[in-house]
């Protein structure tokens, strides 16, 4: 597994990350497939908490986790945020049980080998009730998104509370094998100018599905797309929907 980006570690960046990643199609997914009827919900990797606390909003018992200080930091603040239980760790760090279990915002593909994503599988399995659910979504490697990554900066909108602004660009991007490593650059407004190092793997949904398997979940559900689209070869997500039956 990663070391924790910058991008997640540092207080200036984290205030910026909602506005890098705003309430989108995928948040309508997850919430969409939390339903109405209140239940137990597991968030992991739950960054500044906003599907966290929708899911609060909505009615649900939430504990939402991140191992990043600086991003619980502003998810605790969020309207509703006094209704989560948040938690500094990861999921061994949690107890009880849940009906449903989240990773959101590609952070499955920060588990790099098969050994980890599989211990970090049957973790998930043992929190889940009876018929509960393990939802998650990575990028489908046949698409080659980071062969766009070094294309040049990209422009941010949105600002954090301070009103800084931050342009991001990528480089040194190296791919081997199902790995994809890569260096970010952050260029807030003020000038200052922060950089991070991160790998994601970017695993077949063959290889993916066959590990959630051995991990105990007996059904799957796979999507290409937010609208629950099928996967097809072009698709730039596999969107996974696992239940333990």
């Amino acid at each position: 597994m990663n070391e924790l980006s910058v991008h997640y570690t540092d207080p200036r960046l984290a205030a910026l990350y909602d506005a890098h990643n705003p309430w989108g199609p995928d948040s309508d997914f997850y919430l969409a497939l939390a339903g109405t009827i209140p239940s137990a919900i597991l968030d992991i990797g739950c960054g500044t908490g906003m599907v966290a606390a929708a899911f609060a909003a909505q009615g649900h018992d939430v504990t939402a986790l991140d191992p990043a200080g600086a991003m619980l930091e502003i998810a605790r603040r969020r309207p509703d945020g006094a209704r989560v239980h948040w938690v500094h760790g990861l999921v061994d760090d949690v107890s009880g049980e849940f009906d449903l279990a989240v990773m959101t915002g590609h952070a499955f593909q920060v588990l790099l080998d098969d050994e980890t994503t599989l211990s970090f599988l049957r973790a998930v399995r043992s929190r889940l009730k009876p018929g509960g659910r393990l939802a998650f979504e990575t990028r489908n490697p046949d698409a080659r998104i980071w062969e766009s990554w070094s294309a040049g900066p990209v422009a941010r909108p949105g600002q954090d509370g301070q009103g800084n602004l931050a342009g991001t660009s990528h480089v040194d991007v190296v791919k081997k094998g199902d790995l994809v490593s890569f260096r970010s650059l952050y260029r807030l407004e003020d000038g200052t100018q922060l950089s991070s190092r991160s790998t994601l793997r970017f695993a077949s949904r063959a290889v993916v599905s066959a590990l959630v398997a051995q991990a105990g979940f007996s059904r799957q559900t796979w999507y290409g797309d937010w609208d629950r689209s099928p996967v097809e070869p072009a698709s730039r997500e596999l969107i996974l929907v696992a239940q333990v039956v």
